[in-house]
């Protein structure tokens, strides 16, 4: 199959596909640069650790005019330059606050490297299901030509026995609705196709032609029916990046309420400076000028005593955003439970199907060896064989169908297990083949191309 789309041309791997999203989802690149940004305030809450080092300086032009109120002395006056240089240092010794600060920063880092864990989870799962939901549209569009063809045939051969006074126009109008239905399926596929292809541009960017693969008929799918949901459930909540991450959230919320609570507490620093003041006269127009140097060394205590209740009130909305981290631990927990056991009994459900497809495709290969049969004894009309052609590959698509949805459905539950990795999203392309094998249940699938619309 190939898809006509707008962009450059890319290889049909999942591979290929996956190195797309990775490097242009913007989903995914903001929660690394989260990371990043994540990292440089760890630094930033570290510095306040360190010591504080600050140089200052000065220069003046100054004009003096200077009158005693002695009527002996003359006025007198004059014009000078003053300089004044200073370095100054601050050690923080207790700042409680800052400390605090330093471990919530480095909590928040662990939080952030989760929520990229979970982007990525969600980004391989996404990326998966658009693929298989691609492939599940172009064999709806190929059905839906396929029935457009039968029943275009079905309507002739009724309008020619009419013709012929073998059937009359209430069968010819009965036909021409069938086939006008078929025609309107066609266009849905179509669009259907298009919003699905859209899906996975909004992943990978987009994309002028895309060549999709045949899955093998045979091909081994991994296989949940001999597992138990209430491991994959406890692996779930232990591993899943969503629940991780609000545990992280709520370590960094604690953290929030003790450095808030520090803004009550004393704080002590060593202050240190040294110094150089120059001015090119003395006191009076007419004396020296003069040169000071000054070393200062000592401690620097400060104590709140009152802040009109704002750090009260910033102690009351942290612990209110701690209440919220909570509960939003027990939402991620909730929501992952929610997400395994949908891709757990979503699986079952695609197998059932799978497996009922098997047995369908049999069935209605027998019923089309038989109506290809009464045809040739004269037992059986060309609709009855067309119809049985239909029924057999509606059980192909309904087959396919149930596949894909089992293989998406296992992404998905070690999506939410946390253990979902490229090289699980890479390993598929073994399923895939360029061109349809013998052991395929539609070898005989024709090329096409979904136009742009």
């Amino acid at each position: 199959m190939a898809l006509a789309l707008a962009g450059p041309v890319y290889a049909q791997s999942l591979s290929s596909l996956l190195d797309l999203a990775r490097s242009t989802e913007p989903t995914y690149l903001g929660a690394r640069s989260n990371v990043e940004a994540a990292k440089a305030r760890t630094d930033q809450a570290f510095g306040a650790l360190l010591p504080q080092l600050s140089m200052s300086g000065n220069t003046n032009s100054n004009r003096r005019d200077y009158r005693t109120r002695s009527t002996s002395i003359p006025p007198a006056g004059d014009a000078y330059n003053s300089n004044m240089t200073q370095l100054s240092l601050t050690q923080p010794l207790w700042h409680y606050a800052n400390i605090v600060g330093w471990q919530q920063a480095e909590a928040v880092v662990v939080q952030a490297e989760h929520q990229l864990a979970g982007a990525e989870q969600e980004l391989l799962s996404k990326l998966v299901t658009a693929w298989f939901d691609v492939l599940a549209a172009g064999d709806t569009i190929v059905f839906s030509a396929q029935q457009v063809s039968a029943l275009q045939r079905v309507w002739e051969v009724a309008r020619r026995g009419a013709e012929l006074g073998q059937s009359g126009q209430p069968q010819v109008d009965e036909a021409r609705s069938k086939l006008d239905q078929a025609l309107a399926d066609a266009v849905t596929a179509e669009t259907d196709a298009q919003l699905k292809r859209a899906a996975l541009e909004q992943l990978v960017g987009p994309l002028r032609e895309l060549d999709l693969p045949y899955m093998r008929g045979v091909a081994e799918l991994a296989n949940l029916s001999t597992e138990k949901l209430e491991a994959w459930l406890d692996a779930a909540q232990a591993g899943n990046p969503n629940v991780l991450a609000a545990l992280q959230a709520y370590e960094a919320a604690g953290a929030e309420v003790s450095k808030q609570r520090a803004g009550h507490y004393p704080t002590l620093d060593i202050v240190a400076s040294y110094g150089k003041n120059s001015q090119a006269v003395g006191g009076f127009p007419g004396q020296a000028g003069y040169d000071i140097m000054q070393g200062v060394v000592g401690l620097q205590l400060n104590i709140p005593i009152f802040s009109g209740g704002t750090q009260s009130a910033k102690v009351s909305e942290a612990l209110a955003q701690k209440e919220k981290a909570r509960q939003d631990i027990e939402a991620a927990r909730r929501a992952t439970i929610l997400a395994a056991k949908q891709a757990w009994f979503g699986w079952h459900a695609a197998y059932a199907r799978a497996m009922a497809g098997v047995q369908a495709i049999k069935a209605a290969r027998s019923a089309m060896a038989l109506a290809r049969k009464g045809r040739e004894n004269g037992l059986k009309t060309e609709a009855d064989v067309l119809q049985a052609e239909q029924q057999w590959r509606a059980a192909q698509r309904d087959f396919r169908k149930g596949r894909y949805d089992q293989v998406v459905s296992f992404v998905k539950l070690k999506a939410a297990a946390g253990v979902l990795t490229g090289g699980d999203v890479a390993a598929l392309d073994a399923l895939f083949v360029k061109l349809p094998d013998d052991t395929d249940p539609d070898n005989a699938r024709p090329s096409f191309k979904v136009s742009r619309r």
